[in-house]
């Protein structure tokens, strides 16, 4: 099944947590014991044969019910012990973050978790995770979900080398007079300029360089590469930075915590869904921007 769903032994070994070469011994042997090809490689990776489609449609339901038995059990365990699988993005693991979970792992030092940082939906119905932290606009109709914050973001750039620029230019010129020495930095070949209304001050701004990871274009900006457009939980907590004048932020993405209705009695799934939401609630002013509009960067 796994093979089936990643179309790719080493994807499916990396899921399972196994070597590759395992995943190949085994399904060598089980095509063997059916005396049936259950893959062909093909342009997409594995692809199911028409044996085994069927029997992967069999093994669904199969697969479903023993995902329930291991919710119901993990539900009927009232215990702050044992593992509990966080996901979240990994423009997320910010400090407070990870000192908030220290503090909590302190009271509970029963609980071993487990954070897997990761930009996939993982399959809470799977048991792939306990509690998702997710940017989302629609969550899955079949999770718990709890929307927590808007999360705005906002253009910066180094605070020293912004103040030195600005400082030589009037309100009226600093579009003109700083697109001729800054320049956005892009994510992808599709995505050069941003768009939307934090980008609309600087129509001139050229795009330059790729950069498809939300910690690498915040090291670039902090090494004076170009403006980004960065959420603000993440820009407006670095003391290094500042926001491009007027400085104004925008909405962008929700964040949403989820769970599997299934896990609603754990004790342990409700200490944590309950601390991360009084948590967000703690910090909602860092991630919907709420700094003063200003025109000197600061």
């Amino acid at each position: 099944m796994a093979v089936a769903r990643c179309a790719s032994v080493r994807a499916a070994a990396l899921e399972l947590k196994v070597n590759h070469a395992t995943v190949s011994r085994r399904i060598r042997a089980f095509e063997q014991s059916l005396g049936e090809r259950l893959f062909d490689r093909g342009a997409k990776g594995y692809e199911l044969t028409p044996a085994a489609r069927d029997i992967y449609e069999q093994a669904q339901h199969l697969e479903a019910s023993l995902n329930l038995v291991s919710r119901r059990m993990a539900a009927k365990d009232q215990k702050l012990a044992g593992d509990l699988r966080l996901t979240l993005h990994d423009g997320l693991a910010q400090p407070f973050l990870m000192q908030a979970l220290k503090s909590f792992s302190d009271q509970h030092s029963e609980l071993e978790f487990e954070l897997i940082d990761t930009e996939q939906a993982l399959d809470l119905s799977r048991r792939e995770a306990d509690v998702a932290l997710r940017f989302c606009s629609q969550p899955p109709e079949h999770l718990i979900g709890r929307k927590l914050v808007n999360v705005h973001r906002a253009c910066y750039y180094p605070k020293h080398l912004l103040q030195a620029l600005i400082s030589d230019a009037t309100t009226d010129m600093l579009p003109d007079y700083l697109a001729d020495k800054l320049n956005w930095l892009g994510w992808s070949e599709g995505m050069r300029r941003p768009v939307g209304k934090i980008a609309k001050a600087y129509p001139r701004f050229i795009s330059r360089h790729k950069i498809m990871n939300i910690r690498l274009q915040h090291e670039a900006c902090r090494a004076g590469m170009g403006v980004a457009i960065l959420p603000c939980f993440i820009g407006d907590a670095d003391p290094q930075l500042a926001r491009l004048p007027p400085g104004c932020s925008e909405p962008r993405l929700e964040l949403w915590l989820l769970y599997h209705p299934d896990l609603r009695s754990s004790k342990k799934i409700q200490a944590l869904v309950h601390f991360l939401y009084e948590l967000m609630a703690q910090h909602r002013d860092l991630f919907e921007g709420r700094l003063p509009c200003s025109n000197d960067g600061t």
